[in-house]
């Protein structure tokens, strides 16, 4: 199959090369994605890609991309093991890379995750990951935040993306002025309640602050549950985000 497809010219794979910068993506509204499990998972969820380009040695489970993306009426190429990976962001490439379309805004709706001021991709990544397998319906990202579109975070994600309503606020508190039916629930290092004893309203809002400096002081004065994940003493100070926000959201899943 790979053996019939078109050559990627050298100027398409520049143009897939330009989407590793934050600015590229933002003035084309795409982005990249990397490997055969992410893209397989964001075809089947009916994501419909400008391009898939394959490496003339890729593995057998490339060929369902190849056939759903053929299927959907986009664009597939071939392209030399080298010249795939310089069109990715990792060392090695993985066989495949697809460009696609960014998400477009949606209304929210009642079970949502709210970063605030998140910067590690990786942890981002594994937000939305978590967020989808417990049903989350959107996720909010306030300035300070990594660009969702950024490929680790698309890598990290596993796909994911596409479970998720993708919302972009100055704050999260300027988001829930917007949403006042949605009850916030804070993640804090410290004097929350244990998570086991939320009694979630049917809408809720789990608000997930940085890494370095957690939730900033104008949420921590609204109205709101403030949740703190019990732990033994010992020399590690807290949870990184990613870990805090799936502790919180299996809790918040298991009163429901």
């Amino acid at each position: 199959m790979i053996d019939k497809l078109e050559r990627a010219t050298h100027k398409l794979r520049n143009a897939v090369r330009q989407l590793h910068r934050s600015s590229e993506r933002a003035e084309r509204s795409e982005f990249l994605v990397e490997g055969p499990h992410a893209c397989l998972e964001l075809l089947k969820a009916g994501v419909q890609p400008e391009l898939v380009i394959v490496s003339e040695d890729a593995s057998d489970d490339v060929a369902d991309i190849i056939s759903i993306a053929i299927r959907s009426g986009s664009d597939v190429y071939a392209a030399s093991p080298s010249e795939l990976t310089r069109m990715c962001t990792t060392a090695t490439s993985q066989g495949v890379v697809m460009v696609a379309r960014m998400f477009e805004e949606r209304a929210c709706r009642g079970r949502v995750v709210a970063l605030d001021g998140v910067t590690d991709p990786g942890n981002v990544g594994t937000i939305i990951r978590t967020a989808a397998w417990f049903g989350c319906t959107d996720l909010v990202l306030s300035d300070g935040c990594v660009d969702i579109y950024n490929p680790k975070v698309v890598r990290a994600s596993a796909g994911a993306l596409a479970a998720l309503n993708i919302v972009r606020r100055a704050s999260i508190a300027e988001f829930l002025d917007a949403h006042p039916h949605l009850q916030p629930v804070i993640a804090v290092a410290h004097d929350g309640v244990a998570p086991a004893s939320i009694e979630p309203p049917e809408n809720w809002c789990l608000v997930v602050g940085s890494e370095a400096h957690g939730v900033s002081a104008e949420l921590l004065r609204r109205p709101a549950v403030n949740v703190t994940i019990p732990g033994l003493v010992s020399a590690v100070e807290s949870l990184n985000a990613a870990v805090a926000a799936s502790i919180i959201l299996y809790a918040l899943n298991a009163q429901t």
